[in-house]
């Protein structure tokens, strides 16, 4: 069954064709622009190609090179390729560009003699160009018994679109042949666009409404209720909002696609005067098409429905106001967001932060002092999602108040709205905490509030002076948020930190060093690592430090240099382990000779032949001796049988690059 997608596949593939044939010869046939004043003689001499004993390959070759700059004198050659079972492609592609009435007649020509898929590519040439002169050969093609030439035929009848070929492509969506009848509508479709674009806005109606009428596949019918409406204009409402009373699905989609095209807001209006009509699912789904449309038009049906009504609609209303953006809402929204409702009232908080202006601000803040506590805590809640900073007197005294959920929301708040001049306040908040909900209420709103200081040193300042004086457990959570905004100040407070007799603090600072974001730790974490007591707290830190030697960007002599400092400090095989790990992506000899010791560690051989192997594999061309009496190691180390397997490779490898001459640097 031909379709409008598969007659758009077919423009497709024949697009794909030509191109595909132009990047085979080095240019592109359908992007580069005819040249008109190309000199004859080079058309002539194209055109002789043509009618020459030349190659097949030759003759396309010309015929892409008259499509750009062919004239009338090209046209008789040419046409005489239509019918070549070869070349009738390459023939209509030089055609179909040459502005000559000439290249019309020779289709319409063809179109008398040709069959099978040579006629089916003119009747497609002939669409291209528009020619209305053919229109009753492609009306005698378009009652062939072949449905691939009748459909193609009609598919040509729709780009021309003239009253003539409009009447056969409306004969033809009553003919008995299903895939005709789609082929039909289709071509019905495209024609109902052409005449659009000629202002022809009843014919194109008229044609719109055949296909809706006819028996035809679904989507043309869809399609074609789509072109209908629209091309209706304001007058194709009543059939729109007819849609969404069928129950078919398709149609209902199409009708809340078109009701956000229409424009005016005389289309708003009727289709806000058409919810009641409809059920509450439908409603929802036409709110949302209504507030797509962005018309102020339907705002007052939009409070409305927000304030009262099945929670679906009034939740769809909500969402919209926010859309439209208007300060009216605001008392509604606010009023729903208190509510208590939980689905409505986080509907109404998204749509209160879209609305511009200070309304929703004002409003907030002349409920917030006068609220019972539960609705200070909501309203407290959206000082700080909508990140009110006006707000911040109030909620400093809500951070004293009485009732801790209020306290607590207040706290959270303060995390979305203070500067870093308030910064003090809530670290101090955290360090007098009445409870550990309060506690870790601070906590977060700290974690949340750093991230968006614009002085980093200035806020390690801040919370470093608090520390004297500071709880362990606040401090060991001071010391991993300092840890978290980096730097070189915040290095030398969490290194100190980790320095202190306090098992807990140093537990926290070697926790932030072994994840700093930069390789400024390096130094601290590997003194540490040889200094610290606890056996634990030397493990962390070196591993954190053999993690900045992988994963940060040094160069080779850097990361040599950690790994020679790290397997000196290392105490443990496993750290010796991550070494190798380091080492195996450091291509040179000097690595590699780091590497070689370990294999006599029966418990590092393994680890230590993967890396000797790693190194060997990147610097075997260029430094085979070193090569060569590492592989030599490895075979003698008993590691696997895969390993092994690759150390003889290596080793031959380097042999006989040394056996060449090869001159090798020591390592």
């Amino acid at each position: 069954m031909t379709s409008f997608r598969n007659v758009s596949a077919i423009l497709a593939a024949a697009f794909l064709m030509a191109t595909a044939t132009a990047v085979v010869w080095g240019q592109d046939a359908v992007s580069v622009p005819r040249n008109d004043a190309a000199g004859n003689g080079e058309v002539a001499r194209l055109v002789a190609v043509l009618q020459s004993d030349a190659a097949p390959f030759e003759k396309a070759k010309a015929c892409q090179h008259l499509a750009r700059i062919g004239n009338k004198e090209a046209v008789p050659a040419l046409a005489a390729l239509l019918a070549d079972e070869r070349l009738s492609t390459y023939a209509r592609f030089g055609l179909e560009p040459i502005a000559d009435p000439s290249v019309d007649a020779a289709f319409r020509a063809a179109l008398e003699t040709l069959h099978g898929d040579r006629l089916i590519g003119v009747i497609h040439s002939v669409g291209f160009r528009r020619d209305r002169d053919a229109v009753p050969a492609l009306t005698r093609l378009a009652a062939d018994p072949a449905p691939e030439i009748a459909s193609r035929a009609l598919a040509a009848l729709g780009e021309i679109a003239t009253p003539e070929a409009v009447e056969t492509l409306e004969q033809s969506l009553a003919g008995d042949v299903a895939t005709v009848r789609a082929a039909a509508a289709d071509a019905c479709l495209v024609g109902g666009e052409r005449l659009l674009a000629q202002g022809k806005r009843d014919e194109a109606v008229r044609l719109y409404d055949a296909v809706r009428r006819a028996d035809a596949p679904q989507e043309a019918r869809v399609a074609a209720t789509r072109g209908a409406i629209l091309a209706r204009e304001i007058g194709g409402v009543p059939l729109l909002l007819e849609q969404l009373k069928t129950g078919d699905e398709a149609m209902i989609d199409m009708a809340l696609r078109v009701s956000r095209e229409l424009p005016g807001s005389d289309v708003t209006t009727s289709l806000v005067a058409e919810l009641d009509r409809l059920p509450p699912e439908l409603q929802v789904r036409l709110i949302c098409a209504i507030g797509d449309r962005q018309d102020a038009a339907a705002l007052p049906a939009m409070r409305q429905r927000a304030a009262g009504g099945p929670e679906e609609v009034r939740s769809a209303a909500m969402y919209v106001l926010g859309q439209l953006g208007d300060a009216s809402a605001v008392p509604i929204l606010l009023e729903a967001a208190l509510s208590g409702e939980s689905a409505l009232g986080q509907t109404a908080q998204e749509s209160l932060k879209k609305l511009p202006g200070s309304a929703v601000d004002e409003a907030i803040l002349a409920k917030l002092e006068q609220a019972d506590p539960e609705t200070r805590v909501v309203l407290l809640g959206l000082v700080g999602r909508l990140a009110i900073t006006g707000a911040m007197p109030a909620v400093l005294r809500a951070a004293d108040a009485p009732e801790e959920p209020v306290r607590l929301a207040a706290i959270a708040a303060l995390g979305r709205i203070i500067g870093l001049k308030e910064l003090a306040i809530l670290t101090d908040r955290l360090l007098q905490a009445r409870s550990p909900q309060e506690t870790a209420a601070a906590e977060e709103a700290l974690k949340i509030a750093i991230p968006r200081m614009p002085d980093p040193d200035a806020c390690v300042g801040i919370l470093s002076e608090r520390l004297p004086n500071a709880p362990v457990a606040s401090k060991c959570f001071v010391i991993e948020l300092i840890g978290s905004i980096g730097g070189e100040p915040a290095l030398a407070v969490v290194a100190a930190a980790a320095g202190d007799s306090n098992e807990d603090l140093q537990d926290a600072a070697t926790r932030a060093l072994g994840t700093w974001k930069d390789a400024t730790a390096a130094p601290e974490l590997l003194k540490l690592a040889k200094t610290l007591p606890t056996e634990k707290f030397r493990v962390r830190t070196l591993r954190g430090y053999l993690r900045i030697a992988q994963q940060m960007k040094l160069s080779d002599e850097q990361k040599l240099a950690m790994c020679d400092e790290a397997l000196a400090a290392a105490q443990r095989d496993e750290e010796r382990r991550l070494a190798l790990n380091v080492l195996s992506h450091v291509p040179s000899a000097k690595a590699l000779s780091r590497v070689t010791p370990h294999l006599a560690n029966p418990s590092l051989a393994e680890d230590a032949a993967t890396a000797a192997l790693a190194i060997s594999e990147k610097i075997v061309q260029s430094q085979p001796r070193p090569v060569a009496e590492a592989m030599r190691q490895v075979l003698n180390s008993g590691v696997s049988p895969e390993k092994t397997t690759r150390a003889k490779s290596l080793e031959k490898t380097a042999t006989a690059k040394l056996g060449g001459g090869a001159k090798t640097p020591a390592p």
